[in-house]
């Protein structure tokens, strides 16, 4: 569980008396009565002995890294809210850095192993909960040994496969333009993350865009797709696979192998 905030002071009631939501991931992260986007908040470490405490603000959008007192902490400061990245234990990281081993690009590649998977409820193709995981722990790895950029990759990636869930699960509940916002931020977050561009295809076909859904689809496989099988399963797919020109975007992007 994670908590969060309503940041829009002096037009919402519950973000004027503070009030302390908490969230799982996947959970709708809009205040339930501005429908603003939740912030998440700062988890700080105990403090003791002469070490400073390391403190980790959840990255919830673009972030610029400061590094405190010559390596005695770091942070990271919000410029943009976004609702799903969520903080681990900052006193967790600091007791890792005292015993854990140095970290290695190993944990990030093993988090992009894991596969997401199809949900034949709710289609479209959600990063798995494994996959989130492993790269919350990547990141917090970095962060002990050090590693503030490969930290902040690691928890920017985690935070825009956060998003992509809360889009899906918007897109389940017919709120479409929620999910377009989220899938926007996703994007503006991560151009690059393939699932972004698949689901927000997803979202087109749902609203009868089928034109505008070939070009996400596309945009998909150029930035490296490669569910194809759990894209087999997708129910909101149904109405779009006897389109010759899906068939012909798959043909082209689908590895022979597969």
């Amino acid at each position: 569980m994670a908590n969060y905030k309503c940041p829009t002071l002096g037009d919402c009631e519950r973000a004027n008396t503070g009030e302390i939501f908490e969230r799982s991931p996947g959970e709708d992260l809009h205040c339930p009565d501005c429908g603003t986007l939740l912030e998440p908040q700062i988890v700080r470490a105990p403090t003791g002995g002469a070490r400073k405490p390391v403190v980790i603000a959840a990255v919830a959008g673009i972030v610029a890294l400061a590094i405190v007192g010559g390596g005695a902490g770091i942070y990271y400061k919000k410029t943009h809210a976004a609702p799903a990245a969520v903080a681990d234990s900052a006193a967790q990281a600091q007791a890792s850095s005292d015993k854990a081993p140095a970290a290695t690009d190993t944990a990030a590649t093993s988090a992009s192993d894991v596969q997401p998977t199809a949900d034949n409820r709710e289609g479209g193709i959600a990063p798995s909960a494994g996959e989130i995981d492993a790269q919350r722990k990547a990141g917090d790895a970095k962060l002990a040994h050090g590693d503030a950029v490969g930290a902040e990759a690691a928890s920017n990636d985690a935070a825009t496969k956060e998003m992509i869930k809360v889009a899906i699960a918007d897109m389940a509940q017919g709120k479409l333009d929620h999910a377009d916002k989220e899938l926007d931020d996703a994007a503006a977050r991560d151009p690059k993350q393939p699932l972004v561009y698949y689901n927000r295809a997803v979202l087109r076909l749902k609203q009868g865009r089928t034109d505008d859904a070939l070009k996400q689809f596309e945009a998909s496989f150029l930035n490296g797709f490669s569910y194809f099988d759990a894209m087999a399963k997708d129910p909101d797919l149904a109405g779009i696979r006897s389109d010759p020109r899906f068939a012909a975007l798959v043909q082209k992007y689908r590895p022979a192998t597969m």
